[in-house]
C-alpha cells in the first residue's frame, strides 16, 4: 500500500466509523433490550477514547478537570452508560440531553451554571460538538427532568449494572421514564428536521 493509498484508506475508515456513530441508537421504547454490557459493545467500532476528546470538552465535562464550575461530571464509561440508559444516540441533541440530564440529577445546576455551560458549548466547543439554540432548549429541559431523578447519576457505579437491562437500570435508579417519553414525543414534534429527535420514540 502506497502512502497515498494508506491515507485514503484511513480517511475511508474514519468516515465509516463516523457514519456508524451517527446511526447508533438504542431506543428507550425498545422491548426486551439486551444487557448494558451488550449495548456498550455495540459501540466498539466507533467509541471515542479519552485522547480523542478535545481539551475544552474535557475541561467542561470530565471529573479529572473539575474546578467547581459545574456539577454532574462523569468519565467516558459512565457517559456512555447514561446514553444507553436514557435511550439517546450520539448526535448533538442526544449529547445535549444526556449531559443536561446527568448534570440535572446533581440538583446543583443553578441558572448561572447552565448559562455558563451553554456559553462554552456554543462559543468554545469545536465544530461537530457545538450547541445551538435548539440544543440549548434540549439541554435546559433535560436539566429540569434530571432534577426530578431520585439518584445523582454522576455518583452511580455503572459497572455493577453491566449484566442488567437498561429498563431494569432505569427502575432501580428511579428514572421517570414516563416524563422522558413525554419530552421525547414533544422534541420529535418541535424538531421535525432533526434526525436524532425523529428516532426517539
Amino acid at each position: 500500500m502506497t502512502p497515498r493509498e494508506y491515507i485514503e484508506h484511513s480517511l475511508e475508515l474514519k468516515k465509516e466509523s463516523q457514519e456508524k456513530a451517527n446511526n447508533w441508537h438504542i431506543p428507550l421504547s425498545q422491548g426486551e433490550n439486551p444487557t448494558l454490557s451488550k449495548c456498550l459493545r455495540s459501540m466498539d467500532d466507533f467509541r471515542l477514547s479519552q485522547e480523542d476528546v478535545p481539551l475544552i470538552i474535557k475541561l467542561a465535562e470530565n471529573p479529572k478537570y473539575d474546578i467547581g464550575l459545574f456539577a454532574g461530571y462523569v468519565d467516558l464509561f459512565t457517559h456512555d452508560c447514561i446514553h444507553v440508559t436514557l435511550g439517546r444516540g450520539l448526535l448533538v441533541k442526544d449529547e445535549a440531553f444526556v449531559i443536561g440530564y446527568t448534570m440535572g440529577t446533581s440538583r446543583k445546576m443553578f441558572r448561572w451554571r447552565r448559562n455558563l455551560f451553554m456559553f462554552i458549548c456554543k462559543r468554545l466547543y469545536p465544530e461537530g460538538y457545538k450547541f445551538g439554540e435548539e440544543e440549548r432548549y434540549v439541554f435546559n429541559s433535560a436539566v429540569m427532568l434530571g432534577s426530578k431523578c431520585g439518584v445523582d447519576l454522576s455518583k452511580v457505579e455503572f459497572d455493577k449494572f453491566l449484566n442488567r437491562r437498561p429498563s431494569d437500570i432505569r427502575r432501580e435508579l428511579k428514572i421517570n421514564t414516563q416524563d422522558i417519553e413525554k419530552f421525547y414525543s414533544f422534541e420529535k414534534q418541535i424538531f421535525p428536521d432533526s434526525k436524532e429527535s425523529q428516532r426517539l420514540i
